[in-house]
Protein backbone atom coordinates (compact mmCIF):
# COMPACT_ATOMS: atom_id res chain seq x y z
CA UNK A 1 0.00 0.00 0.00
CA UNK A 2 1.72 3.52 -1.18
CA UNK A 3 0.02 5.35 1.26
CA UNK A 4 0.79 3.31 4.04
CA UNK A 5 4.77 2.99 3.11
CA UNK A 6 4.70 6.66 2.84
CA UNK A 7 3.48 7.02 6.29
CA UNK A 8 6.10 4.27 8.10
CA UNK A 9 8.69 5.49 6.35
CA UNK A 10 9.30 8.36 9.40
CA UNK A 11 8.82 6.36 11.54
CA UNK A 12 11.59 6.00 14.87
CA UNK A 13 10.96 1.89 14.75
CA UNK A 14 11.82 -1.26 12.60
CA UNK A 15 9.91 -1.41 9.86
CA UNK A 16 8.28 -5.00 8.23
CA UNK A 17 6.84 -5.06 4.52
CA UNK A 18 4.00 -7.37 3.86
CA UNK A 19 2.39 -8.56 1.20
CA UNK A 20 1.93 -10.40 -2.33
CA UNK A 21 4.28 -8.37 -4.20
CA UNK A 22 7.75 -9.03 -4.84
CA UNK A 23 8.68 -6.01 -2.81
CA UNK A 24 7.58 -7.26 0.39
CA UNK A 25 10.06 -8.55 2.72
CA UNK A 26 7.51 -10.59 4.17
CA UNK A 27 5.98 -12.44 0.89
CA UNK A 28 3.05 -14.05 1.61
CA UNK A 29 1.01 -16.67 -1.53
CA UNK A 30 -2.44 -17.79 -1.62
CA UNK A 31 -2.26 -21.17 -1.91
CA UNK A 32 -6.15 -22.10 -2.13
CA UNK A 33 -9.59 -20.24 -1.87
CA UNK A 34 -12.47 -21.42 -1.87
CA UNK A 35 -16.03 -21.54 0.22
CA UNK A 36 -13.93 -22.86 3.17
CA UNK A 37 -11.79 -19.88 3.74
CA UNK A 38 -7.82 -19.97 2.44
CA UNK A 39 -5.12 -21.33 2.82
CA UNK A 40 -1.39 -19.18 2.70
CA UNK A 41 1.75 -19.77 2.56
CA UNK A 42 4.11 -17.02 4.87
CA UNK A 43 7.67 -17.37 6.66
CA UNK A 44 7.86 -20.95 4.80
CA UNK A 45 4.65 -22.41 6.54
CA UNK A 46 1.47 -22.95 5.64
CA UNK A 47 -1.88 -21.56 7.53
CA UNK A 48 -5.63 -21.89 7.22
CA UNK A 49 -7.88 -19.02 7.25
CA UNK A 50 -11.60 -20.43 7.96
CA UNK A 51 -13.54 -16.29 6.99
CA UNK A 52 -13.33 -15.63 3.62
CA UNK A 53 -11.67 -13.02 1.66
CA UNK A 54 -8.97 -11.80 0.06
CA UNK A 55 -8.37 -8.96 2.25
CA UNK A 56 -8.61 -11.04 5.25
CA UNK A 57 -5.76 -12.91 3.79
CA UNK A 58 -3.44 -10.13 3.72
CA UNK A 59 -5.25 -9.03 7.21
CA UNK A 60 -4.48 -12.64 8.79
CA UNK A 61 -0.82 -11.96 7.13
CA UNK A 62 -0.10 -9.18 8.95
CA UNK A 63 -0.75 -10.75 12.51
CA UNK A 64 0.75 -13.95 11.93
CA UNK A 65 3.97 -11.30 11.32
CA UNK A 66 3.14 -8.66 14.20
CA UNK A 67 2.47 -12.18 16.52
CA UNK A 68 5.59 -13.51 15.46
CA UNK A 69 7.92 -10.55 15.69
CA UNK A 70 7.09 -10.38 19.00
CA UNK A 71 7.80 -13.70 19.81
CA UNK A 72 4.81 -15.85 19.24
CA UNK A 73 6.51 -19.09 17.35
CA UNK A 74 4.57 -20.06 13.30
CA UNK A 75 3.64 -23.24 14.96
CA UNK A 76 1.43 -21.83 17.81
CA UNK A 77 0.21 -18.98 15.13
CA UNK A 78 -0.54 -21.80 12.60
CA UNK A 79 -2.81 -24.35 15.31
CA UNK A 80 -4.45 -20.84 16.67
CA UNK A 81 -5.56 -19.09 13.39
CA UNK A 82 -8.46 -21.97 12.51
CA UNK A 83 -10.20 -20.90 15.08
CA UNK A 84 -10.48 -17.13 14.17
CA UNK A 85 -14.31 -17.10 12.56
CA UNK A 86 -14.36 -12.95 12.20
CA UNK A 87 -15.86 -10.09 13.92
CA UNK A 88 -19.65 -8.68 14.26
CA UNK A 89 -20.86 -7.37 11.29
CA UNK A 90 -18.17 -8.27 8.68
CA UNK A 91 -19.52 -10.50 6.09
CA UNK A 92 -21.56 -12.40 9.37
CA UNK A 93 -24.12 -14.65 8.60
CA UNK A 94 -27.24 -13.72 10.46
CA UNK A 95 -30.08 -16.59 9.28
CA UNK A 96 -29.96 -19.02 7.15
CA UNK A 97 -33.74 -19.98 6.28
CA UNK A 98 -35.24 -21.69 3.31
CA UNK A 99 -31.93 -22.16 1.45
CA UNK A 100 -31.49 -18.58 1.88
CA UNK A 101 -28.42 -16.74 3.21
CA UNK A 102 -28.32 -13.13 4.75
CA UNK A 103 -25.27 -11.40 5.68
CA UNK A 104 -24.72 -8.15 7.90
CA UNK A 105 -21.38 -6.60 6.79
CA UNK A 106 -20.41 -3.04 8.14
CA UNK A 107 -18.68 -2.12 4.87
CA UNK A 108 -19.25 0.84 3.53
CA UNK A 109 -16.53 2.54 1.30
CA UNK A 110 -16.75 1.49 -2.50
CA UNK A 111 -13.03 -0.60 -1.88
CA UNK A 112 -14.66 -2.70 1.27
CA UNK A 113 -17.77 -3.32 -0.83
CA UNK A 114 -15.49 -4.87 -3.67
CA UNK A 115 -13.89 -6.68 -1.25
CA UNK A 116 -16.76 -8.21 0.65
CA UNK A 117 -18.84 -9.07 -2.44
CA UNK A 118 -15.81 -11.03 -3.87
CA UNK A 119 -15.16 -12.69 -0.57
CA UNK A 120 -18.78 -13.67 -0.88
CA UNK A 121 -18.27 -14.78 -4.25
CA UNK A 122 -15.55 -16.98 -3.53
CA UNK A 123 -17.32 -18.38 -0.11
CA UNK A 124 -20.71 -19.12 -2.25
CA UNK A 125 -19.60 -19.85 -5.72
CA UNK A 126 -23.06 -20.20 -8.34
CA UNK A 127 -25.74 -18.65 -6.00
CA UNK A 128 -27.27 -15.44 -6.45
CA UNK A 129 -26.40 -12.46 -5.03
CA UNK A 130 -28.25 -9.49 -3.73
CA UNK A 131 -26.08 -6.06 -2.36
CA UNK A 132 -28.63 -4.25 -0.09
CA UNK A 133 -26.94 -1.19 0.89
CA UNK A 134 -27.30 2.11 2.87
CA UNK A 135 -25.64 5.67 2.63
CA UNK A 136 -24.89 6.75 5.71
CA UNK A 137 -21.38 7.61 6.13
CA UNK A 138 -19.92 11.10 5.84
CA UNK A 139 -18.33 10.32 2.86
CA UNK A 140 -21.01 7.90 0.87
CA UNK A 141 -24.02 10.24 1.64
CA UNK A 142 -21.66 12.37 -0.60
CA UNK A 143 -21.20 12.21 -4.13
CA UNK A 144 -17.73 12.00 -4.06
CA UNK A 145 -17.72 8.02 -4.89
CA UNK A 146 -20.98 8.64 -7.12
CA UNK A 147 -18.87 6.33 -9.80
CA UNK A 148 -16.90 4.04 -7.79
CA UNK A 149 -20.20 3.09 -6.01
CA UNK A 150 -22.04 1.86 -8.86
CA UNK A 151 -18.48 -0.02 -10.13
CA UNK A 152 -18.59 -1.83 -6.57
CA UNK A 153 -22.18 -3.21 -6.22
CA UNK A 154 -22.58 -4.11 -9.97
CA UNK A 155 -20.64 -6.73 -8.87
CA UNK A 156 -23.66 -8.20 -7.13
CA UNK A 157 -26.45 -10.08 -9.28
CA UNK A 158 -29.05 -7.53 -7.75
CA UNK A 159 -28.39 -4.17 -5.47
CA UNK A 160 -31.26 -2.08 -3.39
CA UNK A 161 -29.99 1.14 -2.61
CA UNK A 162 -31.80 3.35 -0.18
CA UNK A 163 -32.06 7.19 -0.02
CA UNK A 164 -28.85 8.40 1.71
CA UNK A 165 -29.13 9.28 5.61
CA UNK A 166 -29.98 12.24 6.97
CA UNK A 167 -30.04 13.68 3.37
CA UNK A 168 -31.39 17.30 4.87
CA UNK A 169 -27.66 18.18 6.54
CA UNK A 170 -25.80 17.39 3.12
CA UNK A 171 -25.98 20.66 0.72
CA UNK A 172 -28.05 19.08 -2.48
CA UNK A 173 -25.04 19.96 -4.96
CA UNK A 174 -23.11 17.84 -2.71
CA UNK A 175 -25.46 14.76 -2.50
CA UNK A 176 -25.04 11.44 -3.48
CA UNK A 177 -27.66 10.57 -6.22
CA UNK A 178 -28.73 6.84 -5.25
CA UNK A 179 -30.92 6.70 -7.93
CA UNK A 180 -28.65 7.49 -10.83
CA UNK A 181 -26.29 4.53 -9.01
CA UNK A 182 -29.43 2.24 -9.16
CA UNK A 183 -29.62 3.17 -13.07
CA UNK A 184 -26.42 2.96 -14.25
CA UNK A 185 -26.10 -0.59 -12.42
CA UNK A 186 -29.05 -1.53 -14.56
CA UNK A 187 -27.52 -0.15 -17.44
CA UNK A 188 -24.42 -2.54 -16.78
CA UNK A 189 -26.79 -5.88 -17.13
CA UNK A 190 -27.58 -6.13 -13.36
CA UNK A 191 -31.46 -5.70 -11.37
CA UNK A 192 -31.12 -2.57 -9.32
CA UNK A 193 -33.86 -0.89 -7.76
CA UNK A 194 -33.61 2.55 -5.84
CA UNK A 195 -36.03 3.01 -2.80
CA UNK A 196 -36.17 4.95 -0.01
CA UNK A 197 -35.79 2.46 3.20
CA UNK A 198 -36.13 -0.82 4.74
CA UNK A 199 -39.75 -1.33 4.50
CA UNK A 200 -39.88 -0.76 0.58
CA UNK A 201 -36.65 -2.56 -0.35
CA UNK A 202 -38.01 -5.71 2.10
CA UNK A 203 -41.79 -5.28 0.57
CA UNK A 204 -39.83 -5.85 -2.94
CA UNK A 205 -37.17 -8.37 -2.44
CA UNK A 206 -38.79 -10.85 -0.56
CA UNK A 207 -41.33 -12.09 -3.62
CA UNK A 208 -37.88 -12.16 -5.82
CA UNK A 209 -35.97 -14.36 -3.05
CA UNK A 210 -35.64 -17.47 -4.66
CA UNK A 211 -33.59 -20.75 -2.29
CA UNK A 212 -29.86 -20.69 -2.98
CA UNK A 213 -30.19 -16.69 -2.74
CA UNK A 214 -27.59 -14.88 -0.64
CA UNK A 215 -28.54 -11.65 0.68
CA UNK A 216 -26.15 -9.09 1.88
CA UNK A 217 -26.93 -5.55 4.07
CA UNK A 218 -23.75 -3.05 4.16
CA UNK A 219 -24.40 -0.43 6.00
CA UNK A 220 -22.53 0.90 8.98
CA UNK A 221 -25.46 1.79 11.14
CA UNK A 222 -29.00 0.04 11.59
CA UNK A 223 -30.09 0.33 8.10
CA UNK A 224 -33.60 0.85 9.66
CA UNK A 225 -33.47 -2.50 11.41
CA UNK A 226 -33.33 -4.45 7.93
CA UNK A 227 -31.48 -7.45 8.78
CA UNK A 228 -33.73 -8.64 12.04
CA UNK A 229 -36.57 -7.75 10.04
CA UNK A 230 -35.60 -9.77 6.99
CA UNK A 231 -34.47 -12.27 10.03
CA UNK A 232 -38.04 -12.78 11.64
CA UNK A 233 -39.44 -12.33 7.17
CA UNK A 234 -37.11 -15.40 6.21
CA UNK A 235 -38.67 -17.50 9.58
CA UNK A 236 -41.87 -17.61 8.68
Amino acid sequence: DPNALAVAKDAPCEILEVGSGPQAAARYKVLKEDASGSVLSLHGREFHLKVPGRHNVHNASMAICAAHTLGVSLETIASILPEFRGVRRRLEVRAEAKGITLVDDFGHHPSALRESIAALRAKYPGRRLWALFEPRSNTTRRGIFQNELAQSLSAADGVYIAEIARKDQIDPQMRLDPKKIADDIRKAGRESFYLPGPEEILKDLLPRLKTGDVVAVFTNGSFGGLVEKLSVALAK
